[in-house]
């Protein structure tokens, strides 16, 4: 110890100053900067939600609701619903139904989609004023043949199958068996395209059944075909 000094002058001033705080937030500077940290992020968030509400963009309460409700219901949605998916249907076998017996031989004569395209544009509008139920079908030529070649299509019914579908008083029985015509295969396959794989359209759309009576041309046709008389 030098002449003058006592203990207490003997410490370093700079490493007592160490010993407290840097900032005066508080006697727990840890803490205390955590809790402003919170707040400043809680501050930025609630900005970022304003601007997203001035702007048009979803606000994140919105986006954690729609996440919830997908976690509630997993799986795949339905990409169109089914009043327009039976709408394209039925339009689709008014349309074919009238135009059958022109087109069903080059039709199914077809080998390649270019073909399956040249049946079909003759018989569509203009593509310029072309009905979205028709674009599904004439659009979409390679996903016809590729229907027309498998498993699931049928391509001349059973004589029983023409009889009850054109001659059958009761209703059910008729529009189940005219669901089997290759009209209506085509069409039910072909409405959701190409928002759905042909396979799931043909599978939603033969639970329900069209209503409509078979068109005269393809009705003609089949009568002809199966040799069913018009008394019948």
């Amino acid at each position: 110890m030098t002449h003058g000094r006592t203990a207490k002058t003997r410490v370093n001033p700079r490493r007592r100053k160490r010993t407290f705080p840097l900032t005066r937030l508080s006697e727990n500077p840890t803490k205390s900067l955590e809790v402003r940290v919170a707040r400043l992020e809680a501050r930025v968030e609630a900005m970022q939600e304003e601007i997203g509400r001035a702007s048009g963009a979803t606000p994140a309460w919105f986006r954690e609701a729609m996440d919830a409700a997908a976690k509630k219901h997993p799986g795949p949605q339905k990409k169109i619903d089914d009043t327009e998916l039976l709408l394209n249907r039925d339009n689709l076998v008014v349309w074919l139904e009238e135009h059958w017996p022109k087109i069903v031989k080059p039709l199914l004569a077809a080998r390649h989609p270019r073909q399956v395209a040249a049946v079909l544009r003759p018989i569509a509008t203009a593509r310029e004023i072309r009905a979205e139920w028709q674009k599904r079908i004439v659009g979409h030529p390679a996903k016809l043949l590729d229907f027309m070649r498998s498993e699931k299509f049928r391509i001349k019914p059973p004589k029983k199958t023409a009889v009850d579908a054109l001659c059958s008083p009761d209703v059910e029985e008729r529009r189940r068996a005219a669901n089997r015509l290759p009209t209506r295969q085509i069409a039910n396959a072909m409405a959701g395209v190409p928002k759905l794989k042909w396979r799931t359209s043909l599978d939603r759309c033969s639970k329900h059944p069209a209503s409509y009576r078979v068109g005269h041309n393809t009705a003609a046709h089949y009568r002809a075909m199966s040799g069913i008389s018009e008394e019948r």
